[in-house]
C-alpha cells in the first residue's frame, strides 16, 4: 500500500504547482482569443446578412457514429447490470431505477444535443445554440451518467492495481480542473472553433474532448465508486465552487467583446433576428450565467444535504441516522438515501 499512496501524493504536489501555472495560462489564452476577431465597427453591415428560411434548422439528421456509440453505452451498462454482474458476482442487487433513469438520460442528453435540430442550429446558424449544446455535453451529461452508476460497476475496473492507480490519478481535483479548463480555452481560440466548424471530423474530436475532460472534471463530485470516492462534503463544495471560475470568466470575456471572435457565423444567414455580435454575446451570457448557474445548485445540494444529514446523527446520538462527514454519498446517490 506503500508505493500507490506515495504516487498519489507526488502526483498531489505535481499537479499544485501544475494548478498555479494553469492560471498562468489563463492570460494567454485570454489575450489568444482575440486573435484572428473580425472588428465590428465599420467593417460590417449586418442588415445586408440574409435572413433563413423559417423552420431551416427543424430537422432531424441522424449520424451513425452518435447511434451506435450511445446504443452500445446503454447496452454495456445493462449488460453489467445483468448477465456479468452475476458471472462476475459484483453485487446481489442491481441498479436501482433511478440509477437506471439516470445513467440512460445522460446518455439521451448526448444523443438529443449531438444530432436533431440542436445540431442544426449550433453548427451552421448561432453560437448561442453551439453554446447550448456544450452545456448539455459539458454539465448535464457527466453528472447524470456518473451519478447512474453504483460503485460495484466500477470494481472491474478497480481491482485491477495499475488501472486503480491510473484512475487516481485522472480523478485527482486537479486533474480534472486543469484538462477539463484547457480544453474549454482551447476550443474557444477563434481559429480553433472555427477549424471544429468547418471540418466535420474535428468536430468529432472537440466533442469527444469537452465529454471526456468533463467526465474528469465531475469525478470528484459525484463519484461512486468506492476505490475511488467522491470529496467530503467541505472539499466538494469548494471544489466545486472553483469550477464555477473558468466558464464564468470566457463567458464574461465573450459578452463584453466589442468584436466578432468566431468569423464563421459572420456570413451564415441569420436565425430568430440576431445578428453575429448579438448571437455571440447571447452565447457568453449562457456561458456566464445558467453555465455558473450548475455549480451553484450542485453546492447548495452538497450543503443541504449534508447539513440534512449532521441532523439525523445529532438526532441519534451519532449512531447511523445519516452519513460521516468522510463517507458522504455523491450528489446523485444521496438523493437516493434523502
Amino acid at each position: 500500500m506503500g508505493r500507490p499512496n506515495s504516487l498519489v501524493s507526488a502526483v498531489s504536489r505535481a499537479w499544485r504547482r501544475l494548478l498555479v501555472m494553469g492560471v498562468g495560462l489563463w492570460l494567454p489564452a485570454i489575450a489568444g482569443a482575440h486573435s484572428g476577431a473580425v472588428p465590428v465597427r465599420g467593417v460590417y453591415d449586418w442588415s445586408n446578412l440574409p435572413d433563413a428560411a423559417p423552420g431551416v434548422w427543424i430537422q432531424w439528421d441522424l449520424f451513425p457514429s452518435i447511434v451506435l456509440g450511445c446504443l452500445l453505452f446503454s447496452l454495456g451498462y445493462e449488460a453489467v447490470a445483468g448477465p456479468l454482474r452475476t458471472r462476475w458476482a459484483l453485487s446481489e442487487d442491481g441498479p436501482t431505477m433511478w440509477d437506471r433513469v439516470r445513467f440512460h438520460g445522460g446518455i439521451f442528453v448526448v444523443f438529443a444535443s449531438l444530432q436533431g435540430p440542436l445540431h442544426a442550429l449550433s453548427d451552421v446558424y448561432l453560437f448561442s445554440g453551439h453554446m447550448v449544446q456544450h452545456l448539455l455535453i459539458t454539465l448535464v451529461f457527466p453528472p447524470l451518467a456518473l451519478s447512474g452508476i453504483p460503485g460495484w460497476m466500477w470494481r472491474p475496473v478497480t481491482d485491477r492495481p495499475a488501472l486503480r492507480r491510473l484512475g487516481q490519478i485522472l480523478g485527482h481535483p486537479a486533474s480534472g480542473f486543469l484538462v477539463a479548463t484547457g480544453t474549454l480555452y482551447l476550443w474557444h481560440i477563434p481559429r480553433m472553433y472555427d477549424l471544429a466548424l468547418e471540418d466535420h471530423n474535428w468536430h468529432v474530436v472537440e466533442h469527444l474532448s469537452f465529454m471526456f475532460a468533463y467526465v474528469l472534471l465531475w469525478w470528484p463530485a459525484v463519484s461512486r465508486a468506492e476505490a475511488l470516492p467522491p470529496l467530503t462534503p467541505g472539499r466538494r463544495m469548494i471544489y466545486l465552487f472553483l469550477c464555477t471560475i473558468p466558464m464564468k470568466a470566457l463567458g464574461a470575456i465573450i459578452t463584453v467583446s466589442d468584436w466578432v471572435l468566431y468569423t464563421f457565423y459572420v456570413s451564415q444567414p441569420r436565425v430568430f433576428g440576431l445578428d453575429p455580435l448579438v448571437d455571440q454575446r447571447v452565447g457568453g451570457l449562457i456561458m456566464w450565467l445558467p453555465g455558473g448557474l450548475v455549480f451553484w445548485v450542485s453546492i447548495g445540494y452538497v450543503f443541504f444535504t449534508h447539513y440534512h444529514g449532521e441532523i439525523l446523527r445529532g438526532r441519534s446520538g451519532g449512531a447511523a441516522g445519516g452519513p460521516s462527514p468522510g463517507q458522504v454519498a455523491p450528489l446523485a446517490a444521496q438523493q437516493e438515501v434523502a
